[in-house]
């Protein structure tokens, strides 16, 4: 096709696209949310229906249409400077959380505040830490992140909203070291990002390349903070303690990362077939918010979360306040147990007794952090203490590749001009690989990749339902030769 019939293509998908979205929202006697305004901490009928399938879908192949289209007719040059000054947006969203402007803006009325004032209420919450040397110069603060709404006058948005934790400054204020307490954990995703993996980042191409001599650091990660510790167990350190519990509510946000799929849907995995007090070990499962999620949502079940012990440690501290019915009862309990070595013999479960073998075996964003020797290790010590019935529900992305694959579905139409992996809609998911890369040694992967890693463990594939919205994706694996 010529690059002018290219460029028609994709005009003519974005308009199909937005008639389509313009048709379900008409039909419910909706409009399509504002982002000049703030999401509800409740939300409201026309959020809940960008959760639909039919939405996200369009949605995904309006933004696709978009980036292809404005990277094909943008000047090349401005289009590398944004990519070369993209470093600029991570620190003024760190200080955008960091001063909790998002609290500051909610409490505020909706016509927003005069950065005079926006500095002096952030210098009153910079008391809470330890003395404030000097105080903030509000001109410093007029940037573009949130809504302007008159000259210096300044009001949150529709993005800048999911940061907000829903604590009250004054909240803030008494309590600082509990402010992701109780929250969606977005909000705790900037420090993650904008601390280890932003300064790891940056000594990529070094460490690659032309690392200072003497030095045979593991990963940028392990250069850049000069350590032999994996980023967990340097978390870990007493100094570390509340990074490691931001971190900890932070990873609690990859549900957001899913779509609008749920892990507790029965598309994803027939939760409701299984017999009572079936054993779900959610292996490497943190503080138990995904078992938590699942245990609400199928009471029959019963969830051991595996982990370490520092981060178990965490999990009555973040969890116990709004479950702990679950805690008490035993339907969730906590196992501090090291995914590279063998599976215990036998669960001792509260009210059922000794179970041999698990139903489920729940990996939840750890294939990821992992290269792939690490991850058979992983697999076979599963696939050692597998029962014939034992399925494995790997939560992982997925990445599509940039061209077309004849062994895997396409997210696209047969006849679409859009990129096959829908490019900037999903472009968060590579910069996830990046990050892996240079976190962790670990790496996302394709279908292919995962079926040859399941296939050197003794488990093959035998589903995977893709996230409506996203490139997670749910595998199933079963044992071979079961």
């Amino acid at each position: 096709m010529a690059t002018l019939g290219q460029l028609r293509a994709l005009q003519a998908t974005i308009g199909s696209a937005l008639d389509d979205i313009e048709r379900v929202f008409k039909s419910h006697n909706l409009d399509f949310p504002s982002l000049d305004v703030p999401v509800a901490l409740a939300p409201s009928a026309a959020e809940a229906l960008l959760k639909s399938d039919e939405i996200v879908k369009v949605s995904s192949y309006l933004v696709a249409a978009c980036g292809q289209l404005s990277a094909a007719v943008h000047n090349p040059f401005f289009t590398l400077m944004d990519g070369i000054t993209a470093c600029h947006i991570t620190p003024a969203i760190q200080f955008l959380e960091a001063s909790h402007t998002p609290e500051i803006l909610r409490a505020a009325s909706a016509e927003g505040l005069h950065v005079d004032q926006l500095a002096r209420k952030i210098d009153e919450l910079r008391v809470a830490t330890g003395p404030v040397s000097k105080p903030l110069e509000p001109w410093r603060l007029a940037h573009h992140l949130i809504r302007e709404v008159r000259p210096d006058v300044f009001a949150s948005n529709r993005i800048t909203s999911l940061l907000d934790t829903g604590k009250t400054p004054e909240q803030i204020r008494a309590n600082p070291q509990n402010k992701y307490d109780d929250s969606n954990g977005i909000a705790a995703l900037v420090p993650m990002f904008a601390n280890e993996t932003f300064r790891s980042l940056g000594s990529l191409t070094e460490w690659l390349i032309s690392p200072r001599h003497g030095t045979d650091y593991a990963t940028p990660f392990n250069y850049a903070y000069q350590t032999d510790e994996n980023i967990y167990a340097w978390l870990e350190r007493p100094e570390n303690a509340f990074r490691l519990k931001q971190v900890g509510r932070g990873m609690s946000a990859g549900r957001a990362a899913e779509g609008s799929t749920s892990v507790t849907e029965k598309r994803v995995f027939p939760w409701d077939k299984l017999p009572a007090d079936s054993i779900i070990v959610d292996v490497g499962g943190g503080i138990g918010s995904v078992s938590v999620q699942l245990a609400e949502a199928y009471p029959h079940l019963r969830f051991i979360v595996q982990d370490r012990e520092q981060t178990l440690a965490l999990a009555p501290k973040i969890l116990g306040a709004t479950h702990k019915d679950l805690l008490d009862s035993g339907r969730v309990l906590f196992q501090a147990q090291d995914f590279f070595t063998s599976q215990p013999p036998s669960y001792e479960v509260p009210g059922v007794g000794k179970v041999c073998k698990a139903a489920v075996f729940l990996v939840v964003r750890i294939m990821h952090n992992y290269l792939d020797e690490d991850c058979k290790k992983i697999l076979s010590q599963l696939r050692a203490a597998a029962g014939p019935s034992t399925k494995v529900l790997i939560v992982d992305q997925i990445l599509p590749l940039a061209c077309r694959d004849e062994n895997e579905s396409a997210l696209i139409p047969a006849d679409s001009p859009l990129l096959p992996n829908l490019g900037k809609a999903y472009a968060s998911s590579y910069h996830s690989d990046l990050t892996m890369m240079a976190t962790l040694d670990g790496k996302e992967r394709t279908l292919r990749e995962f079926t040859d890693l399941a296939a050197a463990s003794g488990w093959q594939i035998s589903n995977v339902t893709r996230a409506t919205g996203s490139l997670w994706a749910y595998t199933t694996l079963s044992p071979i030769g079961a």
